[in-house]
């Protein structure tokens, strides 16, 4: 394992420094500054508003791939991956205004708007005693849909959805641009931008956040890659493949498996170099299984349940950068512990537990 990942010792040391990123935000159409819009690194707890000649400055960003958002009401919403490196000056950033249609508007009352809205808050938060903590304050933003004929309920925001999470201290300002339960195939899809902000507590709910939010991070896909690149992926962690040894065929025709074996993996055997500097490829010929257990008491890992996750393909690899990000989520299907995990378990990917 060592031997391929050399190159990676360098990453606790590169992490260690901070630049920033300064630029201006401008209208597409006129050229005019565009003030107040909302600058912020997505999944990150670094965020700023543009000033009234649309100029803005995030500071403290670590190495790595950065997904800059920039949105503001009456004009598209911006999106740019940056791999920073070093202090980044961005030419101007134009945003074109929204086309709207002109004509009479008709508010009309939706009497199932309650029903899909606990639909919505139970698929987005999730079902566990974190989601349970959480508050969505302005629901109104919401756009839901529902298609009784497809079973499908579908839900977009043109602002950002805030929601205060009491369990794990912060305050979420989600862009939802796309959400998705499909009850026939059994699917839940959710994609936007979203920008932290930490909430204001008393020392006894600071030290509880602090103690959750360990609880959550240990054994997550963030964790498992971070821990790959800092060659401590035996310290909690085994991934293994099942191999198909022989097959049956019913009557019927449909084929089943009659027994099949597991083959534990190393590091070597599942991640990848790439031919960009700080990224990295994990991917395997079958979908892997990933068991976390920690094997030793470090900080609160201890009080870590163990948990089972599968990885599995639908890009030929999960592509990830040194701060455990992962590029393609879409690329990705998990399953389990790591599937069943919803917004109200979501940390910013700028969180690293105080003991590392």
């Amino acid at each position: 394992m060592k031997y391929l990942l050399i190159l990676l010792l360098l990453f606790p040391v590169t992490c260690l420094a901070q630049f920033k990123i300064s630029g201006r935000v401008i209208n597409a159409t006129d050229g005019k500054p565009v003030p107040d819009a909302s600058v912020f690194l997505n999944n990150e707890t670094i965020g700023t508003k543009s000033a009234g000649d649309g100029t803005f400055i995030l500071s403290n960003l670590t190495t790595g791939q950065h997904d800059l958002t920039v949105s503001v009401i009456g004009y598209e919403v911006y999106h740019q991956a940056l791999m920073v490196k070093t202090d980044l000056v961005l030419p101007d950033i134009k945003l074109p205004p929204k086309t709207t249609m002109l004509g009479e508007v008709k508010i009309e009352l939706d009497p199932r708007r309650e029903k899909k809205l606990k639909e919505f808050t139970q698929q987005f938060l999730g079902s566990s005693a974190y989601a349970r903590q959480c508050e969505i304050l302005n629901p109104d933003v919401l756009t839901l849909k529902y298609n009784r004929d497809g079973n499908v309920l579908t839900g977009s925001s043109d602002d950002f959805l805030e929601i205060n999470n009491n369990a794990l201290g912060y305050k979420l300002k989600y862009l939802i641009t796309r959400f998705v339960v499909d009850r026939n195939e059994n699917k839940l899809i959710y994609e936007g931008a979203v920008l932290f902000e930490e909430l204001d507590g008393n020392d006894n709910q600071v030290k509880q956040w602090k103690s959750n939010r360990m609880k959550v991070y240990y054994g997550s896909p963030t964790h498992f890659l971070r821990e790959i690149l800092a060659d401590r992926v035996d310290s909690g962690y085994s991934v293994e493949t099942k191999k198909i040894i022989s097959s049956y065929v019913t009557v019927k025709g449909f084929t089943g498996n009659k027994s099949t074996s597991r083959t534990a993996l190393q590091p070597a055997d599942y991640v990848h170099r790439t031919d960009t500097a700080g990224i990295f490829a994990l991917g395997y010929n079958t979908p892997l299984e990933v068991y976390y257990k920690p094997r030793k008491a470090r900080g609160k890992a201890a009080n870590t349940h163990p948990q089972y996750a599968t990885i599995g393909f639908i890009d030929p690899y999960l592509y990830f950068d040194g701060n455990g990000t992962i590029l393609n989520p879409m690329g990705v299907v998990f399953n389990y512990a790591w599937g069943n995990s919803r917004v109200a378990q979501l940390l910013p990917i700028d969180y690293w537990p105080t003991e590392n």
